[in-house]
């Protein structure tokens, strides 16, 4: 940064340059205006400001004086790459319309900024130049021709990129000091991967030898528990009949005599033996009836069964009867 009276001298020697400039009719006011704003800036100290006016009065109406204090303002912002590159138009401009003033300034610029230049060199190796390959610092394109050339930059971060169709893009931001020398090397890009394949669809099954084999167990299980109810039931209907037979042979042991039943010694044993059957009786079809039903609940909600149960007999169902001292409990359909 310059001293702010050698600024204001910049400014006072800059001040008749918009005045030279060849007029434009469409935007001669707003371009002096701006740049007589921007000079006020300048001299305030408040340079962002100023630049961003001057590159707009710059934009309408190129003018050579203009683009001098352009220079000197981007050099007061900290853009010193800028400003050099700006300074050298300004100075082959002020050569080419012999202002010997502004080459003069221009000049000294020059010198005050070159030793504080920061420069970076990209390089490509040759195993990286794929077909299409694009590469920009900060968003402007860098061609073959730069690679491998220390090329002046800002202070500040700098953004190296790299792309190529069919490649993953690659990015880097670089942190840049005042007369720095630096290196980058773009990387061999990476293939971009392919996108997943798409499963392939599952033909229906179009016939039953083309099905998978069964996998349930619940058909299998459902006999087993209704056999082994069947022979609980039957177990206890053996029981239900010895129960009955058990009682009738009691009852000539145990006679009526005087409205109360007189029982001998073997007619008590043949009650016993009776209620004992009864309850034998009842526990056997009790079970029974619940593991033919378990059974038949299993057995008639296999998946497996019920996808091959097309043109067979009908559905199978559960059948129970019961009679004094007896009973049946089966299934009947289709297996």
């Amino acid at each position: 940064m310059r001293p702010a009276s050698v600024l204001v001298l910049l400014a006072t020697v800059l001040a008749p340059v918009a005045a030279s400039a060849e007029p434009r009719p469409d935007d001669l006011v707003a371009a002096e205006s701006l740049f007589r704003e921007a000079r006020r800036l300048m001299e305030a100290g408040q340079h962002p400001e100023a630049c961003r006016k001057l590159e707009e009065s710059q934009r309408l109406d190129p003018a050579p004086g203009t683009l001098l204090n352009l220079g000197v303002c981007h050099e007061a912002e900290g853009r010193i790459a800028t400003a050099w590159a700006e300074l050298q138009q300004a100075l082959a401009q002020a050569r080419r319309d012999a202002r010997a003033d502004r080459e003069t300034l221009a000049r000294e610029r020059i010198a005050a900024i070159e030793p504080e230049l920061p420069r970076m060199t990209l390089y490509v190796p040759a195993g990286a130049r794929i077909p299409g390959l694009s590469v920009s610092r900060n968003g402007s394109p860098l061609k073959e021709a730069a690679w491998g050339t220390p090329i002046p930059v800002d202070p500040g971060d700098v953004v190296v990129e790299a792309s190529a169709p069919g490649f993953v893009p690659w990015r880097r931001v670089i942190p840049v000091q005042r007369r720095a020398q630096l290196d980058v090397s773009v990387p061999i890009l990476e293939r971009v991967p392919p996108p997943p394949a798409a499963p392939e669809p599952t033909p229906p099954a179009s016939s039953a030898s083309s099905a998978p084999p069964r996998t349930s167990v619940r058909a299998p299980a459902g006999l087993v528990l209704v056999g082994a109810g069947v022979l609980s039931a039957g177990i206890g209907a053996y029981f239900g009949l010895r129960a009955v037979s058990k009682r009738n042979e009691s009852d000539v042991e145990c006679p009526i005599v005087g409205g109360r039943e007189r029982c001998s010694v073997a007619g008590k044993e043949l009650n016993d033996q009776a209620r004992s059957a009864a309850r034998t009786a009842d526990v056997g079809i009790g079970v029974g009836l619940l593991l033919v039903g378990a059974g038949a609940y299993l057995y008639l909600g296999d998946p497996d069964r019920r996808a091959d149960a097309s043109g067979r007999a009908g559905p199978a169902r559960l059948v129970a009867s019961a009679a004094p001292g007896f009973g049946f409990v089966g299934v009947r359909g289709g297996f």
